[in-house]
């Protein structure tokens, strides 16, 4: 019986994610959009109002529109200890309360599909390598809020014609999505133990429906100890195939142009000290097994290129070794064509 060209895809999608698995201990199932964008900034303290509205753009990867505030490191860390412990994550369908009780109006679903993560206050802080004491519980519950009130625009398409029109003041063309990143938290106490109910927004869920998903080696990442290393690392993994990334892309992830009118000589020689002490922190936390900075271009205008080795080989190295993941993942190379990130 000849398959069919869906079938063929998938076949051909699931032979690249064997490839490209590497030896991970226990990695995290992250949705693509959530790994290769820069609306986490690198820091935790200091982070930009809540009442703005900011574009965040990564050239060739990602483009979203974030209103609410700007997140940092603790938000993409606890949205990655939420999906490492994917055995907590559940999917069912329930009653729409908008919907009418007599039936369905045109465009009103009678049921909507709900994704949640149920897990506990001690899970969250275990799985984030935090002191399991009821001081860390209220800073997870604090970014639990903020990722609450944080509303994303997510765009379909290339991301830099995305940002182009954006920055014209049209509208992209084709589909798009205003979605929260948590559509909902409830706990039934702040014991360490209490039960915590993380509902996901509509674009995370998306993600996991679609399987539009990247593992990322999360062990690592709870590991780092710079704020541009846990900025630099989702993406750097997410990418199996790459060998190389040049500071500029690092700088967007930052949410920074390198070259921009608000970069001065001195602010661009402290974050190259600040990214080479990040490849550092990779290389300390088992990610990487080393690095090399080459120069590429002259005067002004020289940019670094960063060179790295990781340091668990991808399955295709090592074909006699079979692994196995608890999800059925889709490689970062596919989860991202043509797709906005959020």
């Amino acid at each position: 019986m000849e398959l069919s060209e869906a079938e063929k895809k998938r076949i051909a999608r699931d032979e690249r994610t064997r490839r490209n698995r590497r030896g991970r201990n226990n990695p995290s199932a992250v949705p693509a959009k959530l790994t290769r964008t820069s609306a986490f900034a690198p820091r935790r303290v200091g982070l930009i109002d809540r009442g703005i509205e900011r574009i965040f753009h990564v050239p060739g990867h990602s483009v979203v529109v974030v209103k609410g505030g700007e997140l940092g490191t603790q938000h993409r860390d606890m949205i990655y200890a939420l999906f490492r412990l994917k055995e907590k994550i559940t999917s069912y369908k329930m009653r729409n309360p908008d919907a009418p009780a007599n039936g369905t109006t045109f465009g009103v679903p009678s049921h909507i599909e709900i994704v949640e993560s149920v897990v506990s206050w001690r899970d969250l802080l275990r799985t984030m390598g935090k002191t399991e004491h009821v001081n860390n519980l209220m800073t997870a519950k604090n970014a639990m809020e903020d990722l609450r009130q944080v509303v994303m625009t997510i765009y379909e398409g290339d991301p830099d014609e995305v940002m182009r029109r954006l920055e014209n003041g049209r509208l992209p063309p084709g589909r798009g999505q205003i979605t929260g990143v948590i559509d909902s938290v409830e706990w039934d106490g702040v014991n360490l133990d209490s039960r915590v109910k993380v509902r996901w927004g509509r674009g995370v869920m998306t993600a996991i429906r679609t399987r539009h998903l990247v593992s990322l080696n999360a062990e690592v990442q709870f590991a780092l100890r710079s704020d541009y290393a846990k900025t630099f690392w989702p993406f750097i993994d997410s990418n199996p195939s790459h060998a190389y990334v040049d500071e500029t892309i690092l700088a967007s992830l930052a949410a920074r142009d390198l070259y921009g009118p608000n970069e001065s000589n001195g602010t661009r020689s402290q974050f190259r000290r600040d990214t080479k002490s990040a490849f550092e922190d990779m290389v300390r936390a088992g990610g990487l097994k080393k690095f090399r900075i080459d120069l590429l271009g002259q005067g002004r205008l020289k940019m670094r290129r960063y060179f790295y080795e990781h340091a668990l080989p991808r399955a295709a190295d090592r074909p006699q070794l079979e692994l196995k993941l608890d999800l059925d993942l889709q490689p970062a190379s596919e989860a991202s064509d043509g797709q906005a990130a959020a």
